[in-house]
Formats: structure tokens, sequence, C-alpha cells
């Protein structure tokens, strides 16, 4: 695949270097979703939130990051549980835990590798839509995120198809 197929410049508002924190699991969207967003000039870093001591998300998470060659971070979910349970999507604090985590590291935005796409009107709200392919689209599992997370939500892959997903990632 070439780079013209990736979102490059003029496909953003976003400034050169500025910070976006990831949630990795590991798996092929979140390896494209940082791709697109190093192509788009991000400062990338990674983190996984760590659901239980036997999750082997985290180490799929941590290998990503190392074959991506961006930072990450681990979060663990029983400790942010209290903290974070009213801003949480039921049974999700991934949403909350990306949020503290970046405050914390001064980082402006957070992403995800899910098939929705963020759009800001003039007025500077936010709006949830649905994926470029309908087959994809995980809009609904995200309505409920507060206007605060939308603001600061960034979804890379929401413009792509699987396919072209597996493809990018696959580089």
């Amino acid at each position: 695949m070439s780079d013209t197929f990736l979102p490059g410049s003029g496909f953003d508002t976003y400034e050169e270097q500025d910070k976006v924190l990831v949630g990795l699991c590991g798996g092929r969207g979140c390896r494209a979703a940082v791709r697109i967003l190093q192509q788009q000039g991000f400062a990338v870093a990674g983190a996984v939130v760590r659901l239980t001591d036997a999750d082997d998300t985290v180490q799929a998470a941590k290998d990503a990051a190392k074959a991506l060659g961006i930072e990450c971070v681990t979060l663990n979910a029983s400790e942010l549980a209290s903290q974070l349970a009213e801003e949480a999507l039921p049974g999700d604090l991934r949403f909350p835990a990306l949020l503290a985590a970046a405050d914390r590291l001064g980082i402006q935005y957070i992403a995800t590798g899910h098939h929705a796409r963020v759009e800001t009107d003039a007025d500077g709200v936010s709006h949830l839509l649905p994926a470029a392919d309908a087959a994809s689209d995980e809009s609904a599992a995200l309505a409920a995120l507060p206007q605060e997370t939308l603001a600061r939500l960034i979804l890379p892959l929401g413009d792509f198809s699987p396919e072209d997903v597996a493809e990018m990632a696959a580089e």
C-alpha cells in the first residue's frame, strides 16, 4: 500500500507533533490506528487497561507498542474503578482511564481503534458519526460518551474499511 492511501496533509487540523494517547489491545486495528496517527504527524504513546491479573491483553499491547516503536503505559482498572465509575460507560473504564492517564502525562488527545468518526462543528461541538463502512460501524457502542470525551477523542479508523485496516496493519 502506498503512503498516498493514508490521510496526510490537509486531512486534519491538528498541529504537527500534537500528542495522542492510543488505547492499545494488541490487535490489528490498534496497530493501524497508530500508523495513521503517525502519518498525520502526531507524537503517539500507547496505554493498555489491565482488567485482571491474568489479562493477556497487556502483553499483547506491550508487544504491539514495541513493534510500532512507541511507549506503552499500563493502567490498572481496579485502582481506577472507584474514582472513574461515574464517568465510565457501563462495564467500560477504558475512556475515563485513557483521559485520566492523558491528563497525568500532559497529552491532549486520546484515540482508539473503534470504527466510527468524530467531527467538530463550527460551534466547537463534537459529534459522533457512523464509520464510513456501515458493516464495520461501532458508533452505537460509543453513543453514550459525553461531550468532554468526544472533544478529545480521535477515531482514525472511521474512514476505512476492515480490508483497508488489515492491509495497513500488515505493513
